[in-house]
């Protein structure tokens, strides 16, 4: 009588163990390359809050004819919307009319098209068309988004690198 010996499939404690050692090597190896990735949609994402900001004001100056003003604060990273009433700017009373900010550890400042210097404010006219500007939004570890409205024809954009 022969007695057959059954195999099993299953894997052993020791396999399991080495799969997992060489998975978490990976991941650490992966680790550092992922911070910058969070890091560099935490700018990009800070770009596409300004420029809905720079093109809702635009928007905003053709549908009511008033003048409206993007304020840029470079020494506290902070920008917001007025609009002109007489001869004053004030706050325009909607959401887009609020304080933002650039996240922590980024910057923001503003010039015009040809110095860069910084200027601070840009006007939006009724005609639809805007001062140029050049906006930059750094992080504090190097990576720089520009946005640019080269002409009082056109409107802000991302900058092509």
């Amino acid at each position: 009588m022969t007695r057959r010996h059954r195999t099993s499939s299953a894997f052993t404690l020791l396999e399991l163990v080495l799969v997992l050692v060489i998975i978490a090597t990976a991941l650490a190896m992966a680790a550092p390359s992922l911070r910058g990735w969070s890091r560099s949609s935490r700018l990009r994402d800070a770009g596409n809050q300004f420029l809905a900001v720079a093109r809702w004001a635009r928007a905003q100056a053709v549908a009511n004819s008033q003048v409206y003003r993007l304020n840029v604060d470079q020494n506290t990273g902070r920008y917001w919307v007025t609009v002109q009433e007489g001869a004053e700017f004030l706050p325009t009373g909607s959401d887009f009319g609020q304080v933002f900010s650039v996240p922590s550890g980024f910057g923001i400042a503003m010039g015009d098209a040809q110095s860069q210097a910084g200027a601070g404010v840009v006007d939006f006219f009724p005609t639809g068309r805007t001062q140029p500007a050049t906006v930059r939004i750094t992080s504090d570890d190097g990576y720089v988004i520009d946005i640019v409205c080269p002409s009082p024809a056109e409107g802000f954009a991302l900058a092509q690198s």
